[in-house]
C-alpha cells in the first residue's frame, strides 16, 4: 500500500475541531490563525497551524493529523 501525501489542509480563518482519543475531554473549537510547513529529519514536509482556541487568548501550535474540520 503507497502513502498518499495530503498537502495544506486548512486555510487562515478555517474553523476546526481537536481530535481526541479516548474522548474523556469535552470537544475544542477554534480558528486557525497561521499555517506553517515545516520539514522532518529526511526531509519530507508536514503542516503546523496556529490555533486560537475558542476558550483561551493565546494561540497554540498543532499538526494538521491533530485537527478536524468544523462544518459551520
Amino acid at each position: 500500500m503507497a502513502i498518499i501525501r495530503v498537502g495544506q489542509k486548512y486555510q487562515k480563518g478555517d474553523r476546526v475541531q481537536k481530535r481526541t482519543a479516548g474522548g474523556t475531554k469535552p470537544p475544542r473549537f477554534g480558528t486557525i490563525k497561521l499555517a506553517t510547513e515545516k520539514n522532518d529529519s529526511r526531509g519530507h514536509p508536514s503542516w503546523y497551524y496556529s490555533v486560537l482556541w475558542d476558550d483561551l487568548k493565546t494561540p497554540s501550535i498543532h499538526a494538521q493529523q491533530a485537527l478536524i474540520p468544523l462544518n459551520d
